[in-house]
């Protein structure tokens, strides 16, 4: 029940409704603790899936894959082993990010974005950024690390990017169209549209919000695997099915199961000596051997049971020579009532053959059927084995003969076309084989058609009812061949369990006891009793012995019959379809009907099949019955069958790379689930990313700081109480300022040299670092500038051939001309009114005027985007603008912009660190208000903080006032690079480990004493009252006797010791809580865009090929790479989070507070030594 709830068989529990007799719900957790476990294969696969999407242990269902018996294992393991189980849902993003971004792009200006037509790419400059920034009023990322990112600006940034390309790049009526309230893609090769087609990364919903349209959200899949490796899974696996034999080589190679075939009921105990059945054979009316059941020692040999009537195919030249001779068949059984089963290979076969079955179809078929005998006839002629010229224009399609093509045929021999004259009954009884006793069942096919059933994918729902009527006296059933599989068809229809219910009651209440009866039991008894004893139920008693009736008149005409119109690809299915008669020892019979224009035959019949062809020169309606088409049958679906177990092992070994990998991904959650402490695996891993990641940051000149600031960001500073930890830039910066302190209690002067020393340090460091990045940007703009102009002149060029070659050009307007070739530049262009005439004629006067405008406009743009980005960065002018500069070189404009910032930093140190500088100022006001003491790490801290933030004027744009800014006036981490540019690259390692490992430990300790806090503040909250887990290891930890008297104590009462020893246990205990939320949560983010990234390989892979690459090869090898990069992502957000997550719901530490929610999150001390939470919205699943 929606994948919660299940039933569990249970002798002791009634019910008034009978389908809930002995049967109790309960939770699925519940029902697979049972004994056995029965369902079906989707439902197993899909509680495989969700549990591995749980966050809790207690949430999972299922205990381990150990012994699968399945049920039509073939079905389940070769047909549907492809079939994907997906849980799926939304992608976790919120459509209105997509609007927001979608009006600030709008809203920037031609400086913040730089488009590059040749590789149809659109990226923000610097000062694009800023201004973003300054709409969304929210940091993007630092311009000088915009690798290191945190997941909310990489989220926000993905947003953004493509509001970009769907505002710049993609445009309405060109790249799509706009129909229905829909963005619908338009094929750029072809011009046609797409309807269905989405683009993907979000940039189809980025569109739709640029159009205003609604947004459809994407969808990402959370989970998937295939029934064929999740079966794969069980240490023991079996099955049982009547059709597996033909499939042994593929049980074996991909299953390593042994297929072994093992006799009926019926031929085992025929085998028996001792039972009392033997099997003989005979031959029927037509010659054809079959064999049945007797009892031992019967001189007359009177059947008891049957084994079915296998008829040898009937194969047809042509379809429609088949469908004619599978029609006259259907007639002819359900005039004589004997029920018909008839088999298809498809929806569109089963539909056509039901067509046939109408009236009209079949007055038509029976009146070209009298014209062919009365011709035969007339020319005494008993069989046709040669063409008939005469005849040859009645083997069209059925639908395309009319009446008025039969009439001139039908005069000549004397035939009336008035199928109902006693004449032509006498016909057609002769044609079909009837009976004049089955005249009148004759006249009712001739005038309604055959009333029949069609089963088929679009009536699925419908199965059960339409396969329980298929044994009916005179039923026909129309189905794909697996239809019915597994289910016994009741020879005279299925009696339903409410007549069976009535007959049960009119026995009981006559003194019977009627569970134990057969059904011809429950007839005698029911023949002892009087009409009027059965009361109410009188209807349903008719109706049980009317059904037996049918059931024993079909028997006698030899029980169901089924046709297969066609072959299937693989000859288990074909035995499927003759299975579903003669059950049970019931009699039946099955005959297929073939043709040589079967899709098997065509495509896989081979020279054969083609020799064949051209040597047959006989009628159409005389069925070919040769042993060589029998062979011919069995080897083309042998090559079928070969082909198709080729394609699913090879696509296997494409599973098996997924497959292996979520393996892995399912085992490292079951371990993070099952393992009691987790420190060790989340240090291992900080360890790993940092090992891998602190050598490869110093290899580059500016990765010293960068790798600071990183760690700054995963481990910032943080202080609780008495607990004190500095990030490893300040621990850098702390013992660079005892370095220059003297031993022992430091006096407030000596602190004031010390701090203003590393504050000019810090200052001149940060300059010489915006110097060195000046001449990279100034080398970067230079070549962006070229490329620009390069690409702007080109299309200038393209733009001005195409006006000599254009005969309309000289009637289109000069300014229509311009703002055409503006919108192709995306430059403003400004042209005096000689030049504007003249354009149309290509002037190359005017050619010129445009391009020394595009240099000297890229020029100014490119030189403003320079001092904008430098003054972001300065936080402060530099006293130039583009205008002053647009005469000179681009080496010029350097070399002033270079000198400005030398400048700029000059005048920054004296007016910070003069006799009158702001920070010698602030220095001496807080050193007066410390008292003397020996100098804290703290208080360090606090002083490093304090004077890097300064404040200055500024003018609010809303509110037209003056206003106090804060502003970064310092910053450390250039400085505190240039404190480990001296050590190795392990040695920086080995400090960093070390100081980490310190920081968690602290941040534990940190956590533990907010817990203390926090239960301290309820009342009368006590050890007693914990988990009992934890209070036994406080109780290891403190010794019985102090256990004992601490543990009657309020939290608020407990002594010193205690609380910092109970506050170890805490914060041990709330940090592996975190630590295993941290790693599932990252482990299940990271899944799912992997799952994403992975499938988009497999679609693309087959292009391999053409590179002359074999696309598996390279799949695994580059499905490989991607794994470990996914390994190498979930350290890396286990790391950036790991101190700073906040703990989502209550700990098993605490008890909760009197009005806490039960879902809410609670403050477990990480709300002051983490404050950033990991949100997410949940989101709705589904399943396919």
């Amino acid at each position: 029940e929606n994948g919660r709830l299940a039933f569990l068989v249970d002798p002791e529990k009634t019910s008034p409704h009978e389908d809930q007799h002995q049967l109790r719900l309960v939770p699925r957790r519940e029902a697979y603790l049972a004994d056995i476990t029965y369902g079906t294969n989707s439902e197993f696969g899909f509680d495989y899936l969700r549990d591995n999407l749980t966050l809790r242990l207690e949430d999972r269902v299922q205990r381990g894959h150990h012994y699968a018996i399945v049920d039509e294992v073939d079905n389940v393991l070769i047909d549907e082993a492809r079939t994907p189980l997906i849980i799926s849902g939304p992608a976790q993003e919120e459509t209105e990010w997509y609007l927001r971004m979608a009006q600030i792009v709008r809203a920037l200006n031609p400086d913040d974005y730089e488009i590059n037509e040749k590789d149809r790419t659109v990226s923000l400059t610097e000062i694009g950024e800023a201004h973003v920034e300054e709409l969304l009023e929210m940091p993007l990322r630092d311009p000088e690390r915009p690798e290191d990112i945190t997941p909310e600006q990489a989220r926000l940034l993905g947003y953004l990017e493509q509001a970009l390309r769907a505002q710049f790049l993609y445009r309405r009526n060109k790249d799509y169209l706009v129909q229905s309230g829909k963005v619908i893609i338009i094929d750029e090769f072809t011009g046609r549209l797409m309807p269905g087609r989405r683009w993907s990364e979000g940039l189809h919903q980025a569109i739709e919000a640029k159009e205003g349209v609604k947004i459809e959200p994407a969808n990402v899949t959370y989970a998937t695997i295939t029934l064929q490796n999740y079966f794969r899974m069980y240490e023991k696996l079996a099955g049982m099915t009547g059709t597996a034999l033909t499939e042994a080589e593929e049980f074996d190679k991909i299953y390593k199961l042994d297929v072994l075939p093992i006799p009926t009921n019926l031929e085992y105990q025929a085998q028996r000596l001792e039972s009392g059945l033997e099997e003989v054979e005979a031959r029927d009316e037509q010659g054809y051997k079959y064999a049945y059941y007797t009892q031992r020692g019967d001189p007359e040999k009177k059947p008891i049971f049957w084994r079915r009537k296998d008829y040898p195919d009937v194969v047809y030249r042509s379809e429609e020579a088949k469908l004619r001779a599978i029609t006259r068949e259907i007639i002819r059984y359900h005039v004589i009532g004997r029920p018909q089963l008839v088999g298809t290979t498809s929806v569109e076969h089963s539909e056509r053959l039901s067509e046939r079955l109408g009236a009209e179809p079949l007055r038509r078929l029976l009146q070209i059927e009298l014209i062919r005998q009365g011709w035969m006839e007339k020319h005494n002629i008993e069989i046709l084995d040669r063409q008939v010229p005469e005849l040859q224009p009645f083997h069209k399609q059925l639908d395309e003969i009319n009446t008025g093509d039969l009439r001139p045929v039908a005069r000549t021999l004397g035939l009336s076309l008035n199928l109902e004259e006693p004449e032509n009954l006498a016909r057609l009884e002769t044609i079909l084989q009837l009976s004049p006793a089955d005249r009148p069942r004759l006249l009712r096919v001739i005038q309604g058609g055959i009333p029949h059933q069609v089963l088929n994918a679009r009536k699925h729902d419908e199965e059960s009812q339409i396969i329980a009527r298929a044994g009916a006296f005179g039923a026909v059933t129309i189905a794909t061949n697996m239809a019915g599989r597994g289910v016994d068809i009741k020879l005279g229809g299925e009696l339903t369990e409410e007549i069976l219910r009535d007959v049960n009651r009119v026995l009981s209440r006559a003194g019977m006891d009627p569970y134990d009866m057969t059904n011809e039991e429950r007839r005698a008894a029911l023949e002892k009793i009087s009409p009027e004893e059965h009361g109410i139920y009188g209807e349903s008693v008719k109706a049980f012995l009317e059904s037996l009736d049918g059931m024993k008149r079909v028997r006698e005409l030899g029980g169901l019959h089924v046709i297969g119109s066609e072959r299937h690809e693989a000859r288990r299915i074909d035995n499927q379809l003759r299975g579903r008669s003669a059950r049970q020892g019931d009699p039946g019979s099955s005959r297929f009907y073939l043709s040589l224009e079967d899709d098997l035959m065509r495509l896989f019949g081979g020279q054969q099949v083609e020799n064949l062809w051209k040597r047959i020169f006989f009628d159409d309606s005389l069925p070919l019955e040769m042993n060589i088409l029998g062979r011919l049958v069995e080897q083309s679906q042998e090559r079928v069958e070969g082909s198709n177990f080729d394609v699913r092992k090879h696509l296997l070994e494409y599973d098996d790379v997924l497959n292996s990998q979520r393996k892995r991904i399912y085992e490292q959650r079951d371990r993070v689930f099952t393992k009691e402490d987790l420190s060790e695996d989340v240090l291992e891993m900080l360890r790993t990313d940092l090992q891998n990641r602190i050598p490869e940051a110093l290899k580059d000149k500016e990765g010293p700081w960068k790798l600071l600031a990183y760690l700054d960001d995963i481990q910032p500073s943080f202080q609780f109480e008495e607990i004190s930890q500095p990030s490893f830039s300040h621990r850098l910066l702390i013992d660079a300022v005892r370095a220059k302190l003297p031993e022992g209690i430091p006096q407030p002067d000596e602190v004031r040299t010390a701090l203003l020393d590393l504050v000019e340090r810090a200052i001149i460091t940060e300059r010489d670092h915006l110097l060195n990045s000046i001449n990279s940007l100034l080398d970067n703009l230079e070549e962006g500038l070229k490329n620009q102009i390069g690409e702007r002149l080109d299309a200038l060029d393209a733009f001005f051939d195409g006006l000599e070659e254009n005969e309309e050009t000289a009637a289109r307007r000069p300014q229509e001309l311009l703002n055409e070739l503006q919108e192709l530049l995306h430059l403003p262009i400004k042209l005096s009114p000689e030049q504007l005439r003249r354009l149309p004629e290509g002037d190359p006067e005017t050619r010129r005027a445009f391009r020394n405008q595009i240099e000297t406009t890229l020029t100014f743009l490119q030189t403003n985007r320079l001092i904008a980005t430098i003054e972001r960065r300065l936080e402060e002018e530099i006293g130039l603008r583009a205008a002053q500069l647009q005469e000179r070189t681009w080496d010029e404009i350097g070399d002033e912009i270079y000198h400005a910032v030398e400048r700029v930093f000059q005048q920054r140190i004296e007016r910070l660190l003069g006799e009158q500088g702001q920070i010698s100022r602030d220095l001496d006001a807080i050193l007066s208000r410390i008292p003397a003491g020996e100098l804290s790490d703290r208080m360090i801290i606090d002083l490093l903080r304090g004077l890097s933030v300064g404040s200055r004027l500024a003018f609010d744009a809303r509110t037209h006032r003056k206003t106090q800014r804060r502003y970064q006036r310092l910053r450390y981490h250039f400085l505190a690079a240039s404190l480990i540019q001296e050590s190795t690259p392990a040695e920086i390692t080995e400090r960093i480990l070390e100081h980490l490992e310190g920081a968690l430990e602290s941040l534990q300790r940190a956590r533990g004493l907010s817990e203390i806090q926090r239960l301290a503040n309820i009342e009368q909250v006590t050890l007693q009252q914990i988990d009992p887990r934890i209070q036994e290891e406080i109780r290891q930890e403190l010794g019985e006797e102090k256990f004992e008297l601490a543990a009657a104590k309020p939290f608020g009462s407990l002594e010193e010791d205690e609380r910092q020893l109970i506050s170890l246990i805490f914060g041990r205990r709330i940090q592996n809580e975190i630590n295993r939320q941290l790693l599932l949560r990252v482990i299940s983010d990271q899944w799912v865009d992997y799952l994403t990234r992975v499938e988009a390989l497999r679609v693309s892979i087959g292009l391999e090929a053409y590179a002359q690459r074999d696309p598996l090869v390279q799949y695994k090898s580059q499905a490989s790479t991607m794994f470990q990069s996914l390994l190498a992502d979930i350290r890396a957000g286990v790391i950036s989070r790991l101190f700073t997550y906040a703990v989502r719901t209550a700990t098993p530490v605490a008890i909760p507070a009197p009005d806490a929610q039960p879902d809410s999150q609670q403050n477990t001390g990480s709300g002051q030594v983490s404050p950033q939470a990991d949100g997410h919205k949940k989101k709705k699943r589904k399943r396919h």
